[in-house]
């Protein structure tokens, strides 16, 4: 492979999909560029959020992980525990999220989504999978099977691939609980 200082670049310095002749460094910008516009907020559910990206990243790590403590989550997100503390405090004033006493030790708090909570996520992913499936629909069905090919390898070379297809998680539960 070319190294980078021989890749045309733009005028930024990036080097980019149609200015590199190394199939491997266009796929990762096309897998970055990829990643980005989706990422990119579209709808009014994204565009109106009155929510911090602390306050987002917590509300997905309560809907995928699951409850949790502060002390769980400050772990997790490589936070101090005042800093989650203030964080979540905000998401149950807005509603988003609720703290229970555990019942086995009541001086553990679990913080967990509220209905609310979960649906502004589920309606937030629901726009990246709307956008994956209009783009995928645009698509010949040879170019999706290679696609599919492509992704499935990429997926395995990054232990992605599980029986129920789903990524694979930290297991927090062997994170020690800070109370």
């Amino acid at each position: 492979m070319a190294n980078s200082s021989e890749l045309p670049k733009y005028s930024d310095g990036a080097v980019t999909a149609e200015t590199s002749d190394s199939p491997r460094e266009t796929t990762a910008i096309l897998l970055r560029r990829i990643s980005r516009a989706l990422r990119d907020p579209q709808t009014e559910d994204w565009l109106t959020l009155d929510l911090s990206m602390a306050q987002l990243k917590l509300l997905f790590s309560l809907f995928y992980r699951g409850p949790a403590t502060v002390g769980t989550l400050a772990h997790v997100h490589g936070l101090k525990l005042p800093t989650v503390s203030t964080t979540l405090e905000r998401l149950v004033r807005a509603g988003h999220v609720e703290r229970t006493n555990d019942p086995d030790d009541r001086r553990v708090v679990i913080n967990r989504l509220t209905a609310d909570g979960a649906a502004l996520v589920e309606r937030l992913r629901e726009e990246r999978r709307l956008r994956i499936d209009q783009a995928l629909d645009k698509l010949a069905p040879r170019d999706v099977a290679t696609l599919h090919e492509g992704l499935s390898a990429l997926a395995a070379a990054l232990g992605l691939n599980r029986p129920n297809g789903s990524a694979a998680t930290p297991d927090v539960s062997t994170v020690e609980t800070v109370r």
